[in-house]
């Protein structure tokens, strides 16, 4: 096999065009995880489930991504990165194509599976194949690159995943990924394969593999249902996670003296990649509660449509999509611990700003406040990510990607599933509230409903509309309660950033 080391790299229109084809391969595969999302209520109904039943099409991609992301070091030590990544872009759009046609719901939850396991291996090793195409210097600059896919497919997705469906039916948020995946496997068949990494022929370790992918489906789906079956209230719950943590110490104990691992737990003693994924890991919960739990208060209780929600929440994307490649190219010459920790501080403002919200809110300045976020988020997304990947040895680069989204994956997960639980916990604290404050012989209370009942003239719809106020306004203070949380745990990240290299050169410590 060849590496960039013994071949002529690529350079010109060449590099370009097959970056443009890694990335979009990244951006496909990270879009899916969130376009279905808005649809979710139009497939349901025209296969025949219900809402509980329809949200299995996101649960069953983010498990099946989830199984398959930490396993993607082995499988491509196995059979070469880019024959593995090529194969799994060509998959990725032949399930997607099957998720278009699906005449039943099983079926497309089928195929929607299938789709997961091959869209795990896109995320990493469109990582891993960007730093092996570009040069040590430029690793920064390629980072940035994929970077941009992270940031800005997830909030896409609901935009453009909404305006599919209104305008084309949901099958075509699934037909896109045909033409697209075909070009990228062409272009990084025929460009790549020169840079093939090299392979061997480990034992299969099966119990290895076993005891993870049971560990990890039981905990991701605790993650993906327990807020719907009430968490510890629950027994399938209890029974799941306790499965998941004992496989998890099973899979632990047997991988340390194992001679073939599925997992290379040896990047765990690299101090830098532990901290970056740990620091990237707590920043993604609070982005996701950002990116997740919004829109919703927008769509349920501001009454906005689901292409409007996306249209306010879309300037996040903007600013990462300069800043990112050029913060990655500069890394080299800047120190970037200060450099995260202004981006922290950043993002902790808008955070705080995002706590003002209130009924009165209006899109300008959500959108704006999007805007300061995108930007914060490249001053900490691309360096931690800088110093948490370059300079781990080439041979390691896919198993350290595989692991570094995997984490990332279960942040997501978790922080969807925490900031849900704790919306509806606060929502219910501050109606009680506002219920205990309201009482029927205050005058106040006895004005309002005056004035509703001469508008609606209809005591009942009067009683419905102040009922209804009083539920905007418990969601709307639980959701800024989410906002001061997330403020509060994302301060200490700044000074925790002081533990890192200054430099993404440094990065590399060898135990």
């Amino acid at each position: 096999m060849t590496t960039p080391g013994s071949e002529p790299r690529l350079q010109g229109l060449p590099l370009a065009v097959a970056t443009l084809a890694v990335a979009l391969a990244s951006f496909m595969n990270i879009l899916d995880t969130t376009i279905a999302i808005v649809a979710l209520p139009t497939i349901s109904g025209n296969l025949g489930a219900t809402p509980s039943q329809g949200s299995w099409v996101i649960t069953v991609y983010s498990v099946c991504l989830a199984v398959i992301l930490p396993l993607s070091g082995w499988i491509t030590r196995r059979y070469g990165e880019v024959r593995v990544f090529s194969i799994a872009i060509l998959l990725f759009s032949l399930t997607s194509w099957l998720c278009a046609i699906s005449t039943g719901f099983n079926e497309l939850l089928l195929f929607r599976a299938l789709q997961g396991f091959s869209g795990g291996l896109l995320l990493p090793l469109s990582q891993s194949l960007l730093l092996r195409i570009y040069p040590p210097e430029k690793h920064g600059l390629a980072l940035g690159i994929w970077g941009i896919t992270s940031a800005v497919a997830p909030v896409l997705g609901p935009l453009i995943g909404g305006y599919i469906t209104d305008n084309f039916g949901w099958p075509w948020i699934f037909l896109i990924n045909t033409p697209v995946g075909l070009f990228c496997a062409l272009v990084c068949w025929n460009l790549l394969r020169r840079f093939e990494s090299e392979t061997r022929r480990e034992p299969v370790d099966f119990i290895g593999l076993v005891l993870l992918m049971v560990g990890v489906i039981c905990f991701q789906l605790v993650l993906d249902r327990g807020h719907e079956l009430d968490w510890l209230d629950s027994t399938p719950i209890i029974v799941m996670l306790v499965i998941s943590v004992l496989f998890f110490f099973l899979f632990l104990a047997w991988e340390t003296g194992e001679a073939h691992p599925v997992v290379d737990l040896s990047l765990f003693t690299h101090r830098n990649f532990v901290t970056g994924t740990v620091l990237l890991s707590v920043f993604f919960i609070c982005y996701v509660l950002a990116t997740v739990i919004y829109p919703i208060w927008l769509q349920t209780t501001m009454g906005y449509t689901a292409t409007w929600a996306g249209l306010v929440m879309a300037p996040f994307g903007l600013l990462p999509i300069i800043l990112m490649p050029a913060l990655g190219q500069r890394m080299r010459q800047w120190d970037a611990r200060p450099t995260v920790m202004f981006g922290i501080s950043v993002f902790v403002l808008a955070f705080y700003l995002q706590a003002w919200t209130s009924t009165e809110t209006t899109a300008g300045f959500v959108a704006a406040v999007r805007l300061l976020m995108g930007g914060a988020m490249a001053f900490v997304w691309m360096p931690l990510m800088v110093l948490t990947l370059v300079g781990l040895p080439a041979e390691k680069m896919a198993s350290a990607a595989g692991i570094f989204n995997f984490v990332r994956m279960l942040a997501s997960s978790l922080g969807t599933a925490f900031g849900v639980t704790l919306w509806d916990d606060r929502t219910i604290f501050h109606r009680s509230r506002i219920v205990e404050s309201i009482s029927a012989d205050s005058p106040q209370y006895q004005q309002a409903m005056e004035l509703l009942s001469r508008q609606l003239q209809d005591p009942q719809a009067a009683l419905a509309a102040m009922e209804r106020a009083v539920s905007i306004q418990a969601r709307t203070l639980g959701l800024d309660d989410i906002f001061y949380l997330g403020s509060a745990i994302l301060l200490p990240l700044a000074f925790i950033a002081w533990l890192l290299p200054a430099h993404g050169t440094a990065a590399e410590t060898t135990p």
